[in-house]
């Protein structure tokens, strides 16, 4: 996920600030926005915004409605990260062309997962994948296939192959 440029608006600076040291380490561009409608200024001037992460309750211009705005015009993949747990704005979210819904208080390793999934399901992320021999390792997937047939491995076998497919 190197150089993924994604925009994140949350009017929490420490949720921001914790999301953006966890993300850039990744390799991943975060473009921040303390509310929403300066999530919808970044979006419109920014170049390949890959994927665009709101929290629903933000001051000025609420991510209902930045969601609406980036719709009219764009299919971007779209994520909520948000603490409102009902049901009804889950399925408000849906309705309006989210991707993703995740709930505060959240895992940090869960959102770079489901960001990758996203990411790979909208075609913004390219297989990285390993050849040795018939092995074929794909990164993006977490897959393993011997002679173009899927093999089944627990985390830790996954991590050690890696290890040693790369070493």
């Amino acid at each position: 996920m190197e150089n993924i440029k994604i925009l994140y608006a949350d009017d929490e600076a420490r949720i921001r600030k914790m999301v953006k040291d966890f993300l850039t380490k990744h390799g991943i561009i975060l473009i921040e926005a303390c509310d929403g409608q300066e999530a919808i200024d970044k979006f419109f001037s920014e170049k390949d915004i890959k994927l665009v992460i709101l929290d629903i309750m933000m001051p000025r211009v609420d991510g209902w409605e930045v969601c609406r705005t980036i719709r009219r015009e764009s299919d971007v993949p779209i994520m909520m990260l948000t603490a409102k747990t009902d049901e009804r704005d889950e399925l408000l979210g849906f309705e309006l062309g989210i991707d993703e819904y995740i709930t505060k208080p959240f895992s940090l390793k869960i959102l770079l997962a489901r960001i990758d999934a996203v990411l790979r399901r909208a075609g913004g992320l390219e297989p990285n994948l390993i050849e040795v021999g018939g092995i074929v390792l794909d990164e993006s997937a977490h897959e393993v296939r011997v002679d173009n047939t899927p093999v089944e491995l627990s985390v830790k076998e996954y991590e050690l192959l890696s290890y040693f497919i790369m070493n």
